[in-house]
């Protein structure tokens, strides 16, 4: 039984929940339609998302079919792309086709240039939030991708942030498809190496590049981590996902019981109201405090890389966390948002987080954010207001703007009020 002050949740009833996810819904037979192709990420393909390495056309390599599908037109030397570990929303914009290198060797690659102002803290001030250059090399046999292995370099310059600036390692991993037969109605991929940990709303998109940011920061203290993960599908409908990892988002990974465990269970679903994919995550394990304080009166932010840096005896502390998500795609809105509960050692915390976005044109958006986050000490709380506009110039250009209210109150001290306007301008190639 997971305890904190003033409540308790028995494991059981947690995964009792957790399993109504798989009946809720149709049969299975009504309820398994092979999911929508997503469009490519917006972003650099992320834990989830590169299940399936994009695989650029060129004389070796061409699109191909589902699988399932007969591949009358296949053409001699075509590889059949690796299938998602688990459903993919779509991304708020398809991104460029990777750049081929030799044979399979894929090059993509990000500059996110930021300007903000502030009433408090970091004003009138314009940097480059991140320059990152992906590395993707699918691993192929007998024509079919059976997985890949990927690296992430970042050149980060964070605003507001512990952690200096340099070059420093995203995600770096390997990724291969268990083989569990043809008559088989489940899948499995084991990926190895630092990735994006699959809690909650991690599980479905990755926010690194965006300016709207879920709960993680303030929740776990960590994006990326360093351990082993096991994602696929049950009966082909149920998506799981599974890892084991070091807590200390490090390129090191030890076994001295201070290890993260995540557990997330989701299914997607096909509505005449839209399409709606929807989560539990469980989370256990020792993680970075990121209480606000006279020392550090504002809310944690993570660089673009996910790195922490925080003394590993001191600076962390064991956590639980329950949490559910879901994401909805309906006509030209979508909406996502979680919510969280948990205890910091026998201290309670609990918060939400609420996004949508209403595309008025096949080029522009506007953006909408409410987020809430109650740390374990006193009346310590966090909370962040936002709307935003979008604008999407071309497949490698996109800018953002985003004005928001934020107000945190630290342990022990009143309440601070800031009013920030970001810019962005998101090259990809």
């Amino acid at each position: 039984m997971i305890n904190s002050r003033g409540f308790s949740f028995p494991l059981r009833r947690v995964l009792g929940c957790c399993a109504l996810i798989a009946l809720l819904g149709p049969s299975t037979q009504a309820a398994s339609p092979i999911p929508p192709k997503a469009s490519p990420a917006a972003i650099p393909p992320t834990a989830a998302q590169v299940a399936v390495p994009p695989i650029a056309p060129s004389a070796e390599t061409t699109p191909t079919p589902p699988p399932g599908e007969e591949s009358a037109e296949l053409k001699p030397g075509a590889v059949i792309p690796l299938e998602p570990a688990t459903d993919q929303p779509p991304a708020e914009t398809p991104s460029p086709t990777p750049l081929p290198i030799g044979g399979r060797l894929l090059l993509s690659g990000a500059l996110d240039l930021r300007y903000r102002t502030s009433t408090r803290g970091r004003t009138h001030s314009a940097w480059v939030n991140g320059a990152e250059v992906d590395l993707t090399y699918p691993l192929v046999s007998h024509g079919r991708s059976l997985g890949a292995v990927v690296v992430q370099g970042m050149a980060e310059n964070p605003p507001d942030s512990a952690v200096k600036s340099g070059v420093n390692l995203g995600e770096a991993y390997v990724i291969y498809q268990i083989p569990l037969g043809a008559s088989s109605d489940a899948t499995a991929y084991v990926k190895a190496g630092r990735f994006q940990i699959p809690f909650s709303l991690l599980a479905t998109y990755d926010p690194h590049l965006l300016l709207i940011q879920p709960l993680y920061s303030q929740s776990l203290g960590i994006r990326n981590d360093v351990g082993i993960q096991v994602s696929g599908r049950f009966y082909g409908i149920l998506n799981y996902d599974l890892s084991l990892t070091s807590g200390s988002s490090s390129t090191s990974f030890d076994t001295r019981g201070k290890n993260v465990v995540t557990f997330r269970l989701g299914r997607t679903f096909y509505t005449r109201n839209g399409t709606v994919n929807v989560g539990g995550t469980m989370l256990t394990g020792r993680l970075p405090i990121t209480d606000i304080d006279q020392d550090h009166p504002f809310a944690l932010e993570l660089p673009p890389s996910g790195r922490i840096v925080t003394d590993r005896g001191a600076g962390y502390v064991t956590k639980s966390r329950i949490a559910g998500d879901a994401t909805l795609m309906y006509r030209n809105v979508t909406a996502r948002g979680e919510i969280i509960s948990g205890a910091d050692n026998d201290k309670r915390v609990l918060g939400y987080f609420l996004e949508g976005t209403y595309k008025f044109s096949a080029r522009t958006a506007v953006a909408v954010e409410r987020s809430l986050w109650t740390y374990p000490e006193g009346s310590s709380s966090a909370t962040r207001t936002g709307i935003g506009l979008n604008y999407t110039a071309g497949t490698h250009l996109t800018f953002r703007t985003l004005y928001e209210v934020l107000t945190d109150t630290p342990r022990d001290r009143a309440e601070t009020q800031r009013q920030q306007l970001t810019l962005q301008a998101l090259l990809r190639f």
